[in-house]
């Protein structure tokens, strides 16, 4: 079940992103894991900007992302009227079910009924598979940003028609 989180969730999310995260620490330099770990468990400060909505299976939350409205995200990588995807997390023991392509469109349907010209989001060259369904839903590789600990990022951009309709 797809819901909006509430400060009560963040310490799940918190840990989710870092077990959905964790296949990648091996490709990181020697330190870089650690920071990492610290900026997936920022989720207070994320919750400032963005809406982080959730997937639960029970009691449990299984998926998360989170959704900023355009002019909310990173000025460095998204324009004010783009709207951004961040830290799409899954459990691994979940993945294959619909779950990160649901959460996805979610904040798609967000982006459009706030009237975001484009929703826009970053991903590195480790992640294949979260590119395979960006893609899949009209995503297109739009520029690659500076690396981080030695790993390519890339940004994706869905444009979004003015009437909400993806264009």
């Amino acid at each position: 079940m797809i819901e909006t989180s509430t400060s009560r969730d963040y310490e799940a999310i918190a840990d989710l992103n870092v077990v959905a995260y964790t296949e990648f620490a091996s490709y990181l330099p020697s330190g870089a894991w650690e920071t990492m770990q610290k900026n997936l468990r920022n989720i207070k400060e994320r919750a400032e900007v963005a809406e982080f909505i959730i997937y639960r299976s029970g009691n449990d939350i299984i998926g998360s992302v989170a959704y900023c409205p355009a002019g909310k995200g990173d000025p460095a990588i998204f324009k004010p009227d783009i709207a951004s995807i961040l830290l799409l997390a899954v459990h691994p023991q979940h993945r294959g079910r619909g779950i990160a392509k649901a959460l996805t469109l979610e904040c798609i349907a967000k982006a459009k009924n706030d009237k975001a010209s484009s929703i826009g989001l970053f991903t590195s060259e480790l992640m294949q598979s979260a590119q395979r369904l960006y893609q899949s839903l009209g995503f297109q590789q739009e520029s690659e940003l500076p690396k981080r600990h030695n790993i390519r990022y890339f940004r994706f951009i869905l444009p979004l028609a003015s009437d909400g309709v993806i264009s």
